[in-house]
């Protein structure tokens, strides 16, 4: 083929002498000495917020100036304006240092996310009070003073990996050590947290991170990382501690497991369930089914036969809140609704009264002699039922003079989000101020200071949280942590029925010393 042959056989568009249209249209646009330049959309959300990925959102980072959706503008003005405050007490002479803090998530769930529009507000409040309490009270020392910036995952692997690139950005002029919340424990919340705590050398951020509700047992395996949360075995173990009681002793169990396979909740949840049941009992019968297929609902409606001839007495549901109502409608319906079932499900299902279905849910409750239990991350009710493994100020920053309440006087703690919230920032601030009072630094920390000082935050310094202690052990992990066992009842509202731990007992004051 010729070179002419070549340009013939191109598209139109290719053969258009595009540089010789552009200088004319330069002189065309010429005017009173002026030309005007051709400049790109900008398609940005706010500075430090792009507008990423085929279906698009906004993601990155914001000192609250940008709200990422309706649901968290009040919240975000009023962590902008106690950033604000920070940054012009710091400019003064002689002003107090200050470090920043990244509240990352995903902050504008849709329908099919794990989190709710409520859950997600519910943690990012929690996390200002923290914010709030640190730098208005003595009660957690007073230096550095801490900003709080929000951070939008989006829900892709390229809108993450924006938001980290962001963050990137603004590590050094904003004074960022380290990243909390985190979202939900996935294989690409793995990913994430990975790249957050690595060394800036391997291509990492280098900061410190604390999971709220991270509880997958896989993820203490990540360099850097520290939870508020108990882990799965632990939540399973004070499940199968529970069960252990009257009237449940002796009781027969059927598990169902969620296979899908990047779901790192749903699958060490089963597996850390069977392995603390009490082996003097028949061993669980276990029913599989996979929610990243189509016909959840279908599937669980063709195992109401088999449940029934299997004649447990508690079903363990290893699975999402988002497919509870799935599962327990059928059961209304079940052949044997004459026998009383237990559900017993791990702390997803504390955002179930926010979710699609909850309706379902309560009539099943309601007329299916059916029982739903969980065990939660956090409750107020659990506060009166183990007063000793609550010790500290936190609760009070919930009590009715305390900035969460005053703040947000509408809110519920039912699920438990503002209370994990809260306790991972303060988590990340009980370990800033400690490296910051062993350093000579004048109250500034790095990222890599936070994480070495994880190792000290156990026994006499544990964090007092509000959701129990949290003493970490050497895998970031806490040991000993409170776990609620609670209920939602057939009308929605939601009881502490006891107050567990992996082995039956929660951490208290006295087990530090």
């Amino acid at each position: 083929m010729s070179p002419g042959d070549w340009v013939s056989n191109r598209p139109l568009w290719a053969r258009w002498p595009w540089n010789a249209l552009l200088g004319l249209l330069a002189l065309a646009l010429a005017a009173g000495g002026t030309v005007w330049a051709l400049q790109p959309e900008d398609t940005s959300c706010a500075e430090g917020v792009p507008r990423v990925g085929e279906k698009p959102q906004c993601v990155g980072v914001t000192d609250g100036s940008h709200s990422f959706s309706t649901n968290l503008a009040a919240v975000s003005e009023l962590i902008r304006a106690e950033n604000g405050r920070v940054s012009r007490a710091s400019r003064r002479p002689n002003g107090p240092s200050y470090v920043s803090i990244v509240y990352l998530m995903s902050l504008a769930p849709g329908p099919k996310d794990s989190n709710t529009p409520d859950s997600v507000r519910h943690e990012v409040q929690g996390s200002y009070t923290a914010q709030y309490e640190a730098n208005h009270t003595p009660k957690y020392g007073d230096a550095p003073k801490v900003r709080l910036l929000l951070a939008n995952t989006g829900s892709t692997g390229e809108q993450r990996s924006a938001a980290l690139q962001e963050i990137r950005k603004r590590i050094d002029s904003d004074h960022i050590v380290a990243v909390a919340g985190l979202g939900t424990s996935t294989d690409a919340t793995e990913k994430m947290v990975r790249t957050i705590t690595a060394d800036r050398q391997d291509g990492g951020l280098q900061l410190a991170a604390v999971g709220s509700v991270l509880t997958a047992d896989t993820l203490s395996k990540v360099k850097g990382l520290v939870r508020a949360a108990p882990t799965n075995a632990d939540e399973a173990a004070a499940a199968a501690a529970f069960l252990k009681r009257k009237p449940y002793a002796g009781k027969r169990v059927l598990v169902i497991q969620d296979a899908r396979p990047d779901d790192q909740y749903t699958r060490t949840l089963g597996e850390a369930f069977l392995r603390a049941f009490p082996r003097d009992r028949p061993a669980p019968k276990v029913e599989q089914y996979d929610s990243s297929q189509e016909g959840v609902a279908t599937a669980f409606k063709t195992r109401m036969a088999n449940l029934c001839a299997a004649k447990p007495d508690v079903v363990y549901f290893a699975g999402r809140g988002v497919d509870l109502p799935r599962f327990l409608a059928p059961l209304k319906d079940r052949p044997c609704t004459d026998r009383e079932l237990v559900v017993f499900s791990g702390d997803d299902v504390s955002q179930s009264a926010q979710a699609q279905g909850f309706d379902e849910i309560k009539e099943t409750l309601r007329s299916g002699n059916v029982r739903l239990l969980y065990t939660g991350l956090a409750h107020p009710g659990a506060w009166q039922k183990a007063k000793d493994a609550y010790p500290g100020w936190a609760v009070q920053s919930f009590g009715t003079k305390g900035r969460y309440r005053t703040a947000f006087p509408e809110e519920t703690l039912d699920d438990g989000q503002a209370i994990m919230g809260h306790d991972a920032v303060l988590t990340a601030v009980s370990g800033i101020r400690l490296a910051a009072r062993a350093s000579d630094s004048n109250g500034r920390v790095s990222g890599s200071q936070t994480i070495q000082i994880w190792k000290s935050l156990h026994g006499v310094e544990a964090v007092k949280g509000a959701s129990g202690l949290i003493s970490l052990g050497n895998d970031g992990s806490p040991e000993g942590k409170a776990v609620p066992i609670i209920e939602i009842k057939p009308d929605g509202t939601v009881r502490t029925l006891d107050v567990s731990a992996r082995s039956g007992r929660p951490l208290v004051e006295r087990d530090l010393n």
